[in-house]
């Protein structure tokens, strides 16, 4: 097999990192909100290892407790040992081996080659079990450290700097949680000064709502990102009267079900105290008391507005793209039949790639571009067939399509419907994607014949996808995996967020795409 070129070395190395940073980004927020619900600090300490396990790929994960009668350091829970070594184990807590160091220290400490680790001894258990690399960060505490959390690993791939961050703001989630049980046991507080660090921690912003719907608190991020100069004057604002108007139903209904016990998520607009126009994609989820009684919720909102505005520069771009194209000398028929040839191989390059895969995964993404492929050369067909004119049928060009689709699913049936409805050719492709992925997503996740309908609707098109299944879950259309489709729909429709409708007062699933013609 020959050897990538540097460069897509480099660039697959860069996409790893990336999404490895991702990945613990949202483990920690996520373990830092689950430790807000429960006192259960024994729980919070081994539900610590499995998250460590998970953002750094490490078998080994164990949390150690100083102990004063016999300054060593207990293993007090972890992941890959010995059940019996776990409650049992101790290790020196001196500055000579890499946890202790860190324990007496305050400091975290990375050991990429224990092998040749001068500064440190390695202990026995990590010998036994074959240990090459460390990284110990300090379970810190008042007045004094509680222990220390070490990741250990006995493969090839050195632990780095971010990994390092990673482990301290699961440390820092333990300490804080462990001070807070500590504190409540004392008095009872509607808020204490660790809690608000665990919030205070994340770069989301973070709200924090009463039952009957006004603000409570805001992270220190929350209130620099909506450039609010005084909480304050905020604090007791309904939360709903935060959100743009389209949106506030929206934030609402997710309100609404987290004081059932729902957690949820949508993405909406939330301008900043000074007016500036901001997108979030918004988790909010149920606080119980001690009581079990939802007593609040919280909002975990981060900001996608450079993503937000990237997909509008998509949109902008696409259309310049498409008048240019279609208004060029290259509309001629022989271009077209090129084309078409051309995407052809392309998808079926796709398609073979995805039959050959190994991993189930990735064969379903190179089908999903396979189809994309496949409906832009289509449209290059249909041009080529119309020696490239300017307008076309588009019901007459959706048949056609509808056919190619048909062989995706030999046991169910697609059914179209049209009347003769003339619209730019330039129009073609956008509306072949929109149609593509919502035939493909009932053939992949609904049941019996798939039925599609195109009308004409005002100054625009009507396009309805709808099969047998039980309808789509309340929620939909929120972003599921990448949210690609969802988005692309919406972007070539060209109708913005209000393009798609579900139609819940049918026993079936039934999408409605309202499609921009000029």
């Amino acid at each position: 097999m020959s050897q990538q070129p540097p460069q897509e070395v480099a660039t697959a190395a860069l996409s790893n990192s990336s999404a490895r940073l991702k990945r613990q980004h949202e483990l920690a927020v996520d373990f830092a909100i689950g430790a807000l619900k429960t006192r259960d600090i024994k729980r919070v300490i081994e539900e610590a290892c499995r998250v460590v396990a998970l953002g750094l790929n490490a078998r080994f994960v164990k949390v150690l407790r100083y102990r004063h009668d016999s300054s060593t350091l207990l293993l007090e829970a972890g992941t890959g040992w010995a059940q019996d070594e776990i409650g049992t184990t101790e290790l020196s807590a001196d500055d000579a081996s890499p946890a202790g160091h860190a324990y007496v220290s305050g400091r975290a400490v990375i050991s990429n080659h224990l092998g040749n680790e001068h500064r440190f001894r390695t202990p026995d258990l990590l010998v036994r079990y074959g240990i090459k690399r460390a990284v110990n960060v300090p379970i810190r505490g008042v007045p004094e450290s509680y222990g220390v959390l070490e990741a250990d690993s006995a493969d090839d791939e050195d632990f780095s700097e971010t990994d390092l961050v990673f482990l301290e703001a699961v440390a820092n989630v333990i300490s804080m949680t462990r001070e807070r049980v500590v504190a409540e046991a004392d008095e009872k507080e509607r808020y204490d000064h660790f809690s608000e660090t665990v919030l205070n921690a994340s770069t989301d912003c973070i709200m924090v709502v009463t039952a009957d719907g006004n603000l409570e608190f805001m992270n220190r991020h929350g209130v620099t990102q909506l450039e609010i100069a005084d909480f304050e004057a905020v604090k007791g604002r309904p939360y709903v009267a935060f959100w743009d108007a389209e949106d506030t139903d929206r934030a609402q209904a997710a309100f609404d079900q987290a004081l059932q016990g729902v957690a949820s998520r949508f993405e909406g607009m939330c301008p900043t105290e000074m007016g500036v126009a901001k997108w979030w994609d918004v988790s909010i989820s149920p606080i119980r008391n001690e009581h079990d009684v939802i007593a609040r919720v919280v909002s975990v909102a981060r900001d996608i507005t450079e993503r937000h505005a990237h997909e509008e520069q998509l949109n902008a771009l696409v259309s310049m793209q498409e008048n240019k194209l279609y208004s060029s000398e290259l509309m001629m028929k022989e271009v077209h039949h090129r084309v078409r040839n051309s995407l052809q191989l392309v998808q079926t390059l796709l398609a073979l790639q995805g039959d050959l895969s190994g991993d189930a995964t990735v064969s379903a993404h190179l089908q999903v571009a396979a189809t994309r492929v496949m409906t832009v050369g289509s449209v290059h067909q249909r041009l080529y067939e119309d020696s490239g004119v300017e307008a076309t049928n588009a019901g007459a060009y959706l048949s056609g399509l509808i056919g190619d689709l048909q062989v995706l699913s030999s046991d169910r049936q697609i059914v179209f419907a049209s009347p003769t409805i003339t619209v730019p050719a330039r129009r073609l492709a956008p509306l072949g994607l929109v149609t593509a992925e919502l035939v493909t997503n009932a053939l992949k996740y609904g049941k019996g014949d798939v039925r599609v309908f195109l009308e004409a609707s005002g100054d625009g098109l009507r396009l309805t996808v709808e099969d047998e299944g039980a309808g789509f879950p309340d929620a939909f259309p929120k972003p599921q995996g990448t949210g690609l489709g969802m988005r692309l729909v919406n972007t070539y429709a060209g109708r913005g967020r209000n393009a798609i409708t579900v139609d819940r007062t049918v026993p079936f699933s039934r999408i409605v795409v309202l499609f921009k013609t000029t």
